[in-house]
Formats: C-alpha cells, structure tokens, sequence
C-alpha cells in the first residue's frame, strides 16, 4: 500500500464515523423529541374552578378579569391550562354538590366568587387550595386564622373594610344633605354583614341619620322588604356587600327608579345597571389578583402560607344619566373627586 493511500484510510474513517455520529444524534434526538412531546400531549392540564352561589350572568366581567390576568401570566386556556366556571343558580344544595364534584374529579384550585362559595368549599376539602376572589372577612366567616398566616389551605383576596361602609353613608349624606332616614340591606346569614352594619349605624348616629335595616336571606325576603319600604319613610337605600344583594341588582333598581330614592352600593356592578352611586373596591381588580395567586400556586406555593391581601384603592362611581333621569342633583365637589361620572 502506498504512502498517500495509508495516510488517506484514517482520514475517511474518521469522516464516515463523524457522519455517522451526526445521522445517529439527529434519530436519537427525533426519537426523544416525539416522546417528550407525547408525554406533554398526555399530560393533563391543570384544572381551575371558578366557582359563583348565583347565575353567572352579573359574574361575568369578574371572571373574564381573572382570565385575563392569567392569559398575562401565560396561562392559556385550552393550551396550558384548563378554567372552568360553575354556578349554583343561587342553590346552596347545588353549590354543595359542585365542590363535591370538583373535590372528586382532583380539580387543581377552586377559585371562589366571595364568601359563601368559600364556606362551603372547606366543608369538603382541606387539601385542594381555596383562592378567594372577593371574599368578606375571612377570619370572621372562619376561613382563615389570620390575614398574615391564612393557615390550611385557603388564601386569596379581602374585600372587607369597616372604614368604607361608613365611608358610603358619609357619601350620601354629602350627596343628599337633607335626607334623615336610609335603608341598608343586609344579608345576616353572612357574618360579615354584621360588623358592617354596625359600622354604618354608628356613623348614622355621628352623622344624625337614621339607618333601618332590611334583613335579606332568600329573594322572598328582598322582594317583602322592598314592599315594605314605602311604607317605612326611608330615603335612600344602601347594602352590605352580598351576591344574594348583588344578584337582585335590577329588582332593586328598578325599585329605586319608581320611588326616586337616591342608591350607594358597594359595587360599581350597580352603577353599571342604572344604579346612582357606588363606592368600594374595583371587583375586577380583586379578581386580578386572585389570578396571581393562582399562579404562585400553580408554581409550588402553599395557600396557607400566602398572606390574604385586602384593597388599597377604592373607586367612586357616579351615574348622571340615573341621576338626571330622577332629577337630582349631585353637588359639585362630589363629582370632581369620583373616579368616573357616566353621562
């Protein structure tokens, strides 16, 4: 064999296994590659409930808020990840037999509306996390130890703030300065109501008002009281945050309208739907929030280590289509400080 052929033999073997190793790689790596993509198609999807006591209907912008917000936070509906949403039509049967269900079918985290959906998530699960989205007072209603330290297996977001409840009633009186007797609507199955109307009885007091209660536990209830009130002197009409209140909104406005009774909620939901104020947390917001805890939970965290949050920014919504409709006049230095004035 000559010279130029020996040195030539080595140098095509190293060429053909070079080669050989790319062809090999490039299998092996397709070969794995299938596979990973199979497990992540036959991997589950993380599944979320959103759970609301009543129709989803006056829900709806609060959920779409939680959606978007875990959109942002790259949780994809249908790709990455699975939400579900769930109402009870106002039922606390069927609202019990929802968390069976989803405590049966292992769903990932319950996400609950307010404070009713979270009670009765706990009666079924301590294990599965609880985000609440707007709850009450959590401590009071026996969800948590603690706003620091929430403990087992519940967290999320407050939307309970004595200050504001007596915060409306000053609103009204400064809107209304001649009315003397308002009506609050209050559900007392719920025992964060309670403290909240108390708060506002005592600021009627400072503010020389008289405040009358309507106690409201079913939409009978709602629909006896709002027969009586005519009948009782009020003035105006406020509530205490409830989604039994919030989903007879129309009846009660509609009420308002006929009477020409000024109307502070809670919720800017109602301002939205004729109401003539509002003054409390943004909803929506709340619920964006509670789609970052769902996300820390989703990356390991634990729910009862997760500190609830209450709201830091409040909003004051003023309709004056409502109000010239009623022919009221709403003072000057009011609507300069309102968040937002619909006209």
């Amino acid at each position: 064999m000559s010279i130029k052929n020996q040195h030539l033999q080595p140098r095509e073997v190293i060429v053909r296994r070079f080669f050989l190793c790319i062809i090999v790689g490039l299998v092996l790596a397709n070969i794995v590659g299938v596979g990973l993509a199979e497990a992540q198609q036959t991997k589950p999807l993380p599944r979320i409930a959103y759970v609301w006591i009543f129709n989803e209907g006056p829900s709806a912008p609060f959920l779409e808020a939680f959606r978007d917000r875990m959109r942002e936070l790259g949780w994809i509906d249908g790709k990455t990840i699975t939400i579900q949403a769930y109402d009870a039509n106002g039922s606390q049967e069927r609202l019990a037999a929802i968390m069976r269900e989803l405590v049966d079918s292992k769903v990932d985290v319950i996400v609950t509306a307010c404070t009713p959906e979270a009670k009765a998530a706990v009666k079924v699960t301590n294990t599965i996390p609880i985000v609440m989205a707007a709850t009450g007072d959590p401590v009071a209603a026996g969800l948590a130890t603690s706003f620091a330290r929430p403990g087992g297996n519940v967290t999320g977001v407050s939307a309970m703030l004595l200050d504001l409840s007596a915060k409306r009633l000053a609103l009204l009186k400064e809107a209304f300065p001649k009315v003397s007797t308002a009506t609050v609507l209050w559900n007392p199955g719920r025992p964060d109501n309670k403290p909240e109307v108390a708060a506002m009885q005592a600021a009627a007091q400072t503010l020389k008002m008289r405040l009358d209660s309507q106690q409201i536990r079913s939409p009978q209830e709602l629909y006896d009281a709002l027969e009586l009130l005519p009948t009782t002197g009020t003035e105006a009409i406020l509530n205490a945050g409830d989604p039994l209140i919030s989903s007879q909104s129309a009846k009660i406005i509609a009420f308002a309208d006929k009477y020409r009774l000024p109307t502070l909620f809670e919720n800017r939901l109602f301002v939205d739907q004729g109401a003539l104020m509002s003054f409390g947390p943004n909803f929506p917001a709340l619920h964006r929030r509670a789609a970052d805890y769902v996300d820390k939970i989703l990356k390991g965290a634990k729910a009862g280590d997760l500190p609830i949050e209450q709201p830091t920014k409040f909003e004051l919504v003023i309709n004056m289509k409502t109000a010239k409709a009623l022919g009221f006049t709403i003072p000057q230095s009011l609507l300069v400080r309102a968040d937002e004035v619909i006209r």
